[in-house]
């Protein structure tokens, strides 16, 4: 009787900590003291099934160089992203623009890399996360 009990919370509480974990934001490349990156993580909450959910990233050059934004990769089809292909000067910022589709129902984790002409090898990732609602119930509240 109490296995099920047990089951079901440990499931619980997994799916929590899905949603809640959050990534450390420690530049370990080759672009630190070069590079300030703004948030890297949003948790963008519940979102309606079907409705793109767009997120501005912003990347500030703190070097004495011209920073290039050589790549910016998403890790599935759903999730694009949009940025600059001009030099950004020394003390400017620019802006990575990230969309998911949701076109998935439930909890999504999207990561999109980030490479420099400071470290060309090890990306910078950015993070959308968030949970899609059912299409049901998107449907029954039109």
């Amino acid at each position: 009787m109490i296995r099920p009990f047990i089951t079901a919370f440990i499931y619980i509480f997994l799916q929590q900590a899905t949603i809640a974990q959050t990534f450390k934001s420690v530049d370990n490349s080759l672009n630190a003291g070069k590079v300030e990156w703004g948030v890297q993580q949003y948790n963008v909450g519940s979102v309606p099934y079907g409705k793109p959910v767009t997120r501005e990233f912003e990347v500030k050059n703190i070097s004495t160089e011209n920073l290039m934004l050589l790549q910016v990769k998403s890790s599935c089809h759903c999730t694009t992203a949009s940025f600059s292909k001009e030099a950004v000067a020394p003390g400017e910022t620019t802006k990575i623009t990230v969309t998911y589709d949701s076109l998935k129902e439930g909890d999504f984790y999207r990561i999109v890399t980030v490479l420099t002409n400071f470290d060309a090898v090890q990306s910078i990732p950015l993070i959308l996360v968030g949970k899609v609602m059912p299409q049901e119930v998107v449907l029954k509240s039109n």
